[in-house]
């Protein structure tokens, strides 16, 4: 999946339907064949792969959500956990490469605006989380509490991604829409595992 900004974009239609493709390689590499169902009860995939189901906002129609009765085992969920956080981290990398493009080809008062000290030091935090994001995937024994702080660290880190945009990021062909689909996936699947302990450290 990639985000481009160059002599020929990608359409926010195109990135969806890529992301829609890379969400289903998730639920395919933790149940082949089928989906997987988070603790709260909560499926999301394409349309395609999910058959009935409501659609999920800002997916144009190409992701669905539907409740179910039973959740996954957790060894399903660890699989699918680690592959939708490196889904996110990989779409955070596109926006932000595509950020770069974007402000070094655009000026202000004859220089590139990606020249300029705040917007350099908004990249590079970006970078950074999406460096530790790594890192911290890679530790051994993974656990859905680990997991949850890598998705909260990746969302913030998109929406300072997001802000390098202006306002073209809000708009339809920008790519608010798909970092909102890695929030609602997350904040859907990478619920920590006691919620109010969770909430003790806000």
């Amino acid at each position: 999946m990639t985000v481009q900004d160059g002599a020929a974009p990608v359409t926010a239609a195109d990135r969806l339907a890529a992301f829609a493709a890379a969400l289903d390689a998730c639920h395919e590499r933790a149940v082949p064949g089928g989906v997987v169902v988070s603790r709260t009860g909560w499926a999301v995939a394409s349309v395609r792969r999910l058959g009935d189901g409501d659609p999920v906002p800002d997916g144009s129609g190409t992701l669905a959500a539907r409740h179910g009765p039973r959740a996954s085992d957790e060894e399903a969920l660890g699989a699918f956990r680690e592959a939708l956080l490196e889904l996110h981290r990989r779409t955070l990398r596109d926006v932000l490469d595509a950020a770069v493009s974007r402000l070094d080809r655009r000026e202000s008062e004859g220089a590139p605006l990606l020249g300029r000290q705040l917007v350099r030091g908004a990249v590079a935090d970006v970078a950074l989380a999406l460096a530790q994001a790594r890192d911290v995937l890679r530790l051994p024994r993974p656990t859905a509490d680990r997991h949850h702080r890598v998705h909260r660290e990746l969302v913030a880190a998109g929406r300072t991604a997001l802000k390098l945009y202006g306002a073209f990021g809000f708009t339809a062909e920008g790519p608010g829409a798909l970092l909102h689909l890695t929030e609602l996936l997350g904040d859907t699947y990478l619920c920590p595992e006691d919620p109010e302990a969770e909430a003790g450290h806000e």
